[in-house]
């Protein structure tokens, strides 16, 4: 039996939105520009950027649409088990390898961690190969159909305004995090083999 889907572990996705909006409202009210907290790649004075950088937008399109983003993939990726430690390793994985090998650059948004939790499920779906893990996997799909949304032309977009080694190492973060965890049963079966 399936567990029921719940909103425990999206709470932290709602915190990392709630940061993410509190910041560019404060940056629009104020006048401060927060884009010293980016990413720079090779830039050992501006390691911090490794954490900080999904927190900041360039403008409102920008944080909207990661925004809309994380909703979607954060609420779904926050069903599998394994969720908050997942998270970690995408942000963790996601900023150094971007600070390693990213073109030079200020990178700043969201959207490496909407990939990542893309590559959580679509990892999660491959590496666990159970029905949950499968069924989050066809609802993201469906969902971003509906939106017209292509997470698929996101992962391989190169833009020159977008940050396409953040989407491309987000979804590498998610699906290693996905394989690391994929024998880590739920709380929720954990209970039921006991």
């Amino acid at each position: 039996m399936t567990k029921q889907f719940s909103l425990g572990n999206f709470k932290l996705v709602v915190a990392m939105l709630v940061v993410m909006w509190s910041v560019h409202v404060l940056a629009s009210i104020t006048g401060i520009g927060f884009s010293q907290f980016g990413l720079v790649p090779w830039d050992s004075t501006r390691l911090y950027g490794i954490v900080t950088y999904p927190f900041i937008h360039g403008d409102w399109q920008h944080l909207i649409g990661n925004t809309f983003g994380l909703l979607i993939s954060g609420y779904l990726a926050s069903q599998l088990p394994c969720f908050k430690r997942s998270t970690v390793v995408i942000f963790v994985l996601t900023g150094l390898l971007v600070w390693l090998f990213a073109s030079y650059a200020i990178h700043i948004g969201a959207s490496g961690i909407v990939m990542g939790y893309f590559g959580f499920i679509m990892g999660s779906a491959i590496f666990r190969r159970n029905l949950l893990s499968f069924i989050i996997a066809l609802a993201l799909f469906a969902i971003t159909q509906y939106f017209q949304i292509s997470l698929v032309g996101t992962l391989f977009s190169f833009d020159e305004s977008t940050s396409a080694s953040s989407h491309l190492f987000g979804f590498i973060s998610g699906c290693v995090a996905a394989y690391m965890f994929r024998n880590t049963l739920s709380y929720s079966a954990k209970k039921a083999a006991s």
